[in-house]
C-alpha cells in the first residue's frame, strides 16, 4: 500500500469511494455524499489552521483503498486533525485502516497527538478504539509516543 498526495485526476475515484462510503457520511453529516464534497475538502480547514498544514491523501494498492483528510500542526505544533478517513465498506475489517495509520506516521513522524470528531458511526468508533484513541464526548485523541528512531 502506497500513501501519496490527492491530485485533481484522482477526483473521480475519490467520488466513487465516498459513494461506496455513504453510511459514514450519513452519520457524519445527515445526508449522502455529493459531488462538491472533494472541491468543498480543499476549502474546509479548522479555525486556526492554515491551507499549507491540509494534506489529503490517497491510499493505493491495486487501486483507490482510502482516502484521508488531515490538518497537521492543528491546532497546536506536533497534533494533527483528521477530517475523512475512509476505507470502502468492502475492504474494512482487513487491516487496511491499520496500515493506513501505520504511513501516516512513517509520512509525519513529528506527529505525537491525533484528535477527531466523532459522529454516530458504530464502525468508525470501534476503528478508533482498537486503534488506541481515547473518545471524550465529541472527540477521540490518540496519544503516540514520541519516536526513538532518531526520525
Amino acid at each position: 500500500m502506497t500513501l501519496r498526495d490527492f491530485t485533481p485526476a484522482d477526483e473521480p475515484e475519490v467520488l466513487r469511494l465516498f459513494a461506496d462510503c455513504d453510511d459514514w457520511f450519513q452519520a457524519a453529516t445527515g445526508h449522502p455524499s455529493g459531488p462538491g464534497d472533494v472541491q468543498g475538502l480543499f476549502y474546509a480547514l479548522p479555525e486556526g489552521a492554515a491551507f499549507e498544514q491540509k494534506h489529503l491523501l490517497v491510499a493505493e494498492a491495486e487501486g483507490m483503498i482510502g482516502f484521508v483528510d488531515l490538518v497537521v500542526d492543528h491546532p497546536e505544533p506536533g497534533h494533527a486533525s483528521i477530517g475523512f478517513f475512509l476505507v470502502p465498506k468492502d475492504l474494512r475489517r482487513w487491516g487496511i485502516g491499520s496500515e493506513m495509520v501505520r504511513a501516516l506516521r512513517e509520512r509525519f513522524p513529528a506527529v505525537t497527538r491525533v484528535q477527531v470528531g466523532l459522529s454516530d458511526f458504530k464502525p468508525g468508533i470501534e476503528f478508533l478504539r482498537t486503534m488506541g484513541f481515547v473518545l471524550n464526548g465529541q472527540r477521540a485523541v490518540l496519544e503516540l509516543a514520541p519516536r526513538s528512531d532518531g526520525r
